[in-house]
């Protein structure tokens, strides 16, 4: 059996996450054919997104992938004191509930045009 370290571990982790940001930028972009930002700002405001989502923690892979498609339109979105507060405050939901609340929110209001 492998044993690895602490900091082995965190490497390895940190390497999926490099990953997964790069894999969901490239997502993103063949879908959403408008974001036109360059990776060299794009990769690190998404990673920067995912740290923060690690903290809540985001467990689901979709939800993780939701939470940096919201950074994408809504670039700080997670930086909001009332949002940080609300996705962090139990109310009988789980954290990827509230994300895909939010996610549905920011869809309504974007069709409404508010």
């Amino acid at each position: 059996m492998l044993k690895l370290s602490t900091e082995q571990c965190a490497a390895v982790d940190k390497m999926e996450d490099d990953a997964f940001v790069k894999d969901t930028a490239r997502q993103l972009k063949k879908h959403f054919p408008g974001i036109d930002e360059p990776d060299a700002t794009f990769h690190p405001r998404l990673k920067n997104a995912l740290n923060h989502a690690n903290t809540l923690p985001l467990q689901e892979k979709n939800v993780r992938r939701d939470f940096l498609m919201l950074e994408a339109f809504y670039p700080g979105f997670y930086l909001k004191p009332e949002v940080d507060k609300w996705l962090r405050t139990p109310n009988g939901y789980s954290v990827e509930q509230r994300v895909e609340d939010y996610k549905h929110v920011m869809i309504n209001r974007e069709r409404r045009g508010l």
